[in-house]
């Protein structure tokens, strides 16, 4: 876990780490993403607003396969989790594994 350094909001993940491996489901996803996010005024924006009031809890919930699902993951929680990246970091897929999400250092910048 660690704290951004601009808002002072805590972001449930630790750098150089894991936050979920394995998978490309977005039941899996969006969730563990989310609890990255839990503390963070993005976390009410998704959970509690509209159009995202209920974020399906049971597996088979068609609602996971809908284009609107779909920009939540792709655009406005990876958008969220990047947001609060320290510097020289980014949130996304590890270099090596396509399937292992986490923060993970810029090799560029290195």
């Amino acid at each position: 876990m660690f704290i951004d350094e601009g808002t002072g909001v805590k972001i449930h993940a630790d750098l150089d780490s894991t936050v979920i491996h394995a998978t490309h489901r977005t039941q899996d996803l969006v969730p563990a993403f989310l609890e990255v996010l839990r503390d963070t005024p993005e976390y009410v924006q998704i959970v509690i607003l509209p159009p995202f009031p209920l974020i399906p809890t049971e597996d088979d919930d068609p609602r996971w396969d809908t284009e609107e699902m779909s920009y939540l993951l792709n655009e406005d929680l990876f958008d969220a989790l990047n947001k609060y990246a320290p510097e020289g970091y980014y949130f996304g897929a590890h270099p090596g594994d396509g399937s292992d999400f986490g923060y993970w250092k810029n090799e560029e910048e290195i």
